[in-house]
């Protein structure tokens, strides 16, 4: 099949891209309300994005249930600044597709799913006790991209803390990532968990030789 995209449905497109970028990683946001409700929910549109800054990126969706198209977590997020990312992982999985539901802003997911949370070190929303790992972000920049369904924006946070259980990092920062057992987002109602791992070592590049 051969598909301009400017010429197929916004439906059509997503199903596409969803379809056709995989596994995608589960970025499982916690933040807070001004008036001090914990929402969360999964996102994944989600990936790293430099080092030096510490720098990663999520995009919502525009919301299509809410009057001002904007997910609870992106409005929160474009209020407070500050959020969580929190690894989503095989034992939580349920937990995970249950916090994708659209409660009302004044509801919060963990209190209404009966979802532990632990203070985070250097930002107002509190990380999940049941995640492994989390990061602790502030807002640095927001892109639009486009307008109304379909569209998104795009965020760009800083990664100002990070919680790793002390069994999944050794003193190299290097995760254990069999012991921690995240699982990653497909098309559809699909997930996929993180079992089969292979290594290859990267090749370096030769000078060719002059024959003779």
């Amino acid at each position: 099949m051969e598909l301009t995209l400017e010429h197929a449905t916004t439906a059509e497109v997503y199903k596409l891209l969803i379809g056709c970028i995989v596994p995608r990683p589960i970025a499982w946001i916690t933040s807070q309300s001004p008036e001090g409700v914990v929402n969360l929910a999964p996102f994944s549109f989600f990936n790293a994005v430099a080092s030096n800054p510490p720098t990663i990126s999520v995009s919502f969706a525009y919301n299509t249930q809410n009057h001002d198209g904007r997910k609870d977590t992106l409005a929160n997020i474009q209020q407070s600044g500050e959020f969580v990312v929190n690894v989503a992982t095989e034992p939580n999985k349920v937990a995970v597709n249950d916090s994708a539901v659209n409660y009302p802003r004044e509801f919060g997911e963990p209190h209404e799913l009966g979802i532990e949370t632990r203070p985070s070190y250097l930002v107002a929303p509190p990380r999940l006790a049941l995640s492994p790992i989390a990061l602790e972000c502030r807002l640095e920049r927001q892109i639009p991209v486009g307008e109304g369904p379909g569209s998104a924006t795009l965020v760009l946070a800083r990664v100002l803390h990070s919680f790793v259980r002390d069994d999944l990092v050794n003193e190299r920062m290097h995760v254990d990532v069999r012991n921690l057992a995240p699982i990653g987002r497909l098309a559809g109602h699909d997930y996929c968990y993180v079992h089969d791992i292979f290594t290859l070592e990267r090749r370096m590049y030769e000078e060719p030789h002059e024959p003779g």
